[in-house]
């Protein structure tokens, strides 16, 4: 748990960032999950099973087949 830390504040800092710049989606927020979990989690060579941001935040992964 204690090193996903750094990979859940990554993702939700990118999601609100990319929320804010997407223009012309219907939907802002699936489309900026997308973007960041390609981005972020992808690179580490994982994947996402459950994750929330919010007060308290929280990133289940599992390794990329």
């Amino acid at each position: 748990m204690r090193r996903n830390k750094s990979l859940i504040g990554s993702l939700c800092r990118c999601i609100k960032q990319v929320r804010k710049t997407i223009r012309s989606v219907a939907n802002k927020e699936k489309a900026a999950i997308g973007i960041c979990i390609h981005s972020v989690l992808q690179t580490k060579r994982k994947t996402v099973k459950k994750f929330r941001c919010g007060k308290h935040p929280y990133l289940r992964t599992q390794p990329l087949r």
